[in-house]
């Protein structure tokens, strides 16, 4: 088993950025990982760019506690152009010798902490995989498989440039892709994110004195529907969500202590708080107001209840109201509200103005690939509509 990368951390966020408790509750997270991952008997784990925002010294630290190979063939030592982790691996599997190598695109470079930059480079992946590629054909491995963190478009030119390449493990995609895409003689793998699905490549290798020939079949498994919750992980899983939740809740020391990782990518907008939640709305909307109420909108703020998750600020966004703005909630306003599509409406209707119109591009904030794969804009929208206003 292999994981292609942004797996440490919430991506968009600047670890040194975070206020204290949110980079605690963050290294609970990557601690929870871990353990589970060395549970599951991983075999591989290719950092990706948002993994790198904990700096490479305190990413080396951290994998000391894998019993699992962190590949990254082309993060280098500046001053001895040593890898800073393994470069390849190689199994026997069924018989066949397999080599995996890592690989993190060079456009992430930006992506290295400051302190990291005269240390560390990420070199070009191209060069680095035929170098990588040429060492594991000299140690008689049949099948290579690389785990690529890169843009679907350098993935293609990868199996394009290497016929020895037989599988790309696709990392910072995000998408899920139920059939592989198939590139001269390599199939690009995109499982989707959130460790909700698992793509199972089965493959076999026919060699004659001619030709080799890899016969393959390949499946996504959805986790939720065929498989219960593992004994051991669900009480870790547990475990982590009492340790975080007081760390979470707990009040801040002072206005210096940290950015809210939400606030700190928002522009400014509005002073004072905006929002009033959904009960300032039944006087002048109360059919709108009953309708929202048999909607899923309505119990958002449940679904992380009922799974434990309500302390989780990577949820917290999309299933409540205002978390996160600057202008957004002390206590919590639970569940996705009339303000999370119309906007905050603290003044209104005393000034007049008409809220804005809801459009698909709102509904995508939270209903993105990686957490809706199941999105379809008029369907959905038809479910959690509102009636007309008179």
């Amino acid at each position: 088993m292999v994981d292609s990368g942004d797996l440490l951390y919430s991506a968009g966020y600047d670890i040194f950025g975070l206020a204290k408790k949110d980079q605690d509750i963050t290294a609970l997270k990557a601690d929870l990982f871990f353990e589970t991952y060395n549970l599951m008997k991983y075999d591989a784990f290719t950092p990706g760019e948002v993994d790198l925002s904990w700096g490479i010294p305190e990413l080396k630290k951290m994998s000391k506690k894998a019993r699992f190979a962190f590949l990254l063939t082309n993060l280098r030592e500046v001053k001895t152009k040593k890898p800073v982790f393994q470069p390849y691996l190689i199994k026997e599997m069924g018989g066949i010798r397999v080599g995996l190598f890592g690989l993190l695109s060079n456009r992430f470079s930006g992506s290295l902490h400051p302190l990291d930059k005269e240390a560390f480079q990420l070199t070009d992946p191209m060069e680095a995989a035929g170098q990588v590629i040429d060492e594991l054909k000299q140690k008689r491995v049949k099948v290579i498989i690389a785990v690529a963190h890169m843009e679907e478009s350098e993935q293609k030119k990868l199996a394009e440039a290497f016929r020895e390449i037989y599988f790309v493990v696709s990392g910072h995609t995000r998408s899920l892709k139920r059939q592989p895409m198939k590139i001269r003689n390599a199939q690009i793998l995109t499982a989707g994110t959130r460790g909700e699905y698992v793509g199972q490549m089965d493959f076999s290798l026919k060699e004659k004195p001619d030709e080799t020939r890899l016969l393959s079949h390949y499946r996504i498994i959805d986790l939720k529907d065929l498989w219960g919750e593992h004994p051991q992980a669900a009480k870790r899983v547990n475990q982590f969500r009492a340790d975080a939740k007081p760390l979470y809740f707990a009040e801040k020391k002072s206005p210096d202590e940290g950015k809210d990782p939400w606030t700190q990518n928002r522009a400014y907008a509005y002073p004072i708080p905006k929002f009033v939640g959904d009960q300032s709305c039944i006087s002048c909307h109360q059919p709108q107001h009953e309708n929202w109420k048999k909607t899923g909108h309505a119990k958002a703020f449940q679904t992380l209840v009922r799974d434990k998750r309500e302390s989780d600020h990577t949820c917290l966004p999309c299933h409540t109201t205002g978390f996160g703005e600057v202008s957004g909630f002390a206590d919590v306003l639970e569940n996705v509200q009339c303000e999370s599509c119309h906007g905050p409406r603290r003044g209104h209707p005393d000034d007049s103005k008409k809220g804005p119109a809801v459009a698909e591009k709102q509904c995508l904030v939270c209903h993105s690939p990686a957490k809706s794969p199941n999105f379809d804009y008029a369907p959905y929208l038809a479910k959690v509509r509102c009636p007309a206003s008179r």
